[in-house]
């Protein structure tokens, strides 16, 4: 899909969960490769419940406990859906925001 400058999303060409659900790397066919932790993924769901908190309020509804991605589900061509093992599973992470996220934006 391109946006109104004709530039295109990434698109995935590999998708890796390693680590026991630690870390999860995507490959983009630019050459671009991102490696994303599962805490950072969580606290950076796009999920409506977790934009009406603040930073602060999802790092406290989280705690210092590990976090794990247990399942990662298929949406349509655009995006995925990880399950995570604190039961959260309703955030869902597009291409192009898991490229700006390995971006570090």
């Amino acid at each position: 899909m391109s946006d109104a400058s004709g530039r295109r999303d990434p698109w995935p060409t590999e998708i890796r969960l390693t680590d026991d659900g630690r870390l999860l790397t995507i490959a983009f066919d630019d050459g671009a490769r991102v490696e994303l932790t599962s805490i950072r993924l969580r606290l950076a769901t796009p999920s409506v419940e977790a934009k009406r908190l603040s930073p602060a309020e999802r790092e406290a509804r989280i705690g210092s406990k590990p976090i794990r991605i247990i399942a990662i589900e298929p949406i349509g061509n655009y995006a995925i859906r990880p399950s995570f093992d604190d039961g959260h599973e309703t955030g869902i992470y597009s291409w192009a925001y898991l490229a700006e996220l390995g971006r570090g934006a």
